[in-house]
């Protein structure tokens, strides 16, 4: 019976993409901040197993006293994202977002490495943004978060195959989602929620290292691989 563990899945994409999900996994844990959500989530998918968790309230001390869970995973996809349009760097949203983006799903990403590493088997994937590949002034916090991400797990999947270990570690990078994320006036080639996730799982399924959704959305990926944005 294959296991999957999905960090904020009570967020929209995490419960479009926990749907995808049940074509494979019989045994399907989710997490989340808000335990509304997680009961409301739970009567949606009777099957699922919900545990509350705030990746901002020290996440590692949680995943350890519920270690015993983690011990038969496949899978763990983490959700878990923060994002404000923030172009006057007011202090409490800037903080915020790294506190969730960086520390947060840093603490989560690391424990789960070191987890599957021990293994020498399993897949995680985490969720950033294509904003972490261009410098954004009105959410200079989002892009830069999503950034470091990116890079951190480029820098921890280096580190595997050198060890030639066998964890699959991917990237997925969406453009712009129909999801309380994506803010501000005047947005294009703004996808379907459905859509997004559809793309994202199948290339899961497949063990992609990086992922970019939607397929439009690839081609400002490889303008922005080109064009020189070392600032």
């Amino acid at each position: 019976m294959k296991k999957a563990l999905v960090i904020s899945g009570t967020s929209t994409i995490g419960m479009e993409l926990i749907k995808q999900m049940q074509q494979d996994y019989e045994d399907i844990i989710v997490t989340g901040r808000n335990q509304k959500k997680l009961e409301a989530l739970q009567q949606q998918f009777p099957q699922i197993q919900t545990i509350p968790l705030d990746v901002t309230q020290n996440p590692r001390l949680v995943l350890e006293e519920n270690e015993n869970l983690w011990k038969d995973l496949d899978f763990v996809l983490l959700c878990a994202g923060a994002g404000e349009i923030n172009p006057s760097l007011e202090p409490e949203i800037e903080e915020h977002v790294i506190q969730v983006n960086v520390n947060g799903c840093g603490a989560i990403l690391r424990y789960f490495v070191r987890l599957f590493w021990k293994k020498d088997k399993g897949h995680i994937a985490v969720i950033t943004s294509l904003a972490g590949m261009m410098p954004n002034g009105d959410a200079a916090g989002y892009g830069a978060s999503k950034a470091f991400l990116s890079h951190y797990i480029a820098a921890i999947r280096m580190q595997l195959k050198k060890e030639k270990s066998h964890v699959t570690l991917t990237d997925i990078r969406p453009g712009l989602v129909d999801t309380p994320m994506a803010k501000g006036e005047k947005l294009f080639w703004v996808a379907p929620v459905e859509k997004a996730a559809k793309q994202i799982y199948a290339q899961l399924r497949r063990k992609k290292e990086r992922i970019i959704v939607t397929k439009r959305w690839k081609v400002l990926y490889i303008i922005c691989r080109i064009l020189p944005l070392d600032h």
